[in-house]
């Protein structure tokens, strides 16, 4: 009766076929040939440094990766006076993988939005909107991870 007890559980877990949907891979780097930035070359090399990418440029068999981003900020209301009271940021990151022929292997864009209100301090909104960007790229980081993955 035990054994069959065991053995009963022993099945249950292993062939339930979980696995995490957030690896924490500190070890693994996707390896690629070369780097291309397009867009907002600024925004997108804040993308690049917070992916684990690692460059060898010496190995044809790797994928060369274009990141390509830009970042709007769009009036979304005003008030009666004409004067703009919300704003909404909006972050977008197209990905693509090219072979050494430069034909497309995979792509992938990606876009964040975050609606807010327009402060009255100058200094103040400029650093809300700083840290709005940070979240919305670390927001589009976890994504891409998680593409990557699979």
């Amino acid at each position: 009766m035990m054994k069959k007890i065991f053995i009963l559980l022993l099945f249950m877990i292993s062939s339930c076929g979980y696995q995490p949907l957030y690896k924490i891979n500190n070890n693994d780097d996707y390896k690629i040939r070369e780097i291309e930035f397009g867009g907002d070359i600024k925004l997108s090399k804040k993308f690049y440094s917070s992916l684990p990418f690692k460059i060898i440029k010496n190995d044809n068999s790797l994928d060369k990766l274009v990141l390509n981003s830009k970042k709007n900020i769009v009036e979304t209301s005003k008030n009666s006076k004409g004067q703009v009271v919300s704003n909404r940021t909006s972050i977008t990151l197209q990905v693509s993988f090219f072979d050494i022929k430069n034909d497309l292997i995979k792509e992938k864009t990606l876009t964040k939005n975050f609606l807010y209100n327009i402060l009255d301090n100058k200094f103040e909104l400029r650093e809300y909107q700083n840290s709005i960007e940070k979240n919305l790229i670390n927001q589009i980081i976890e994504d891409i991870k998680i593409y990557l993955n699979f």
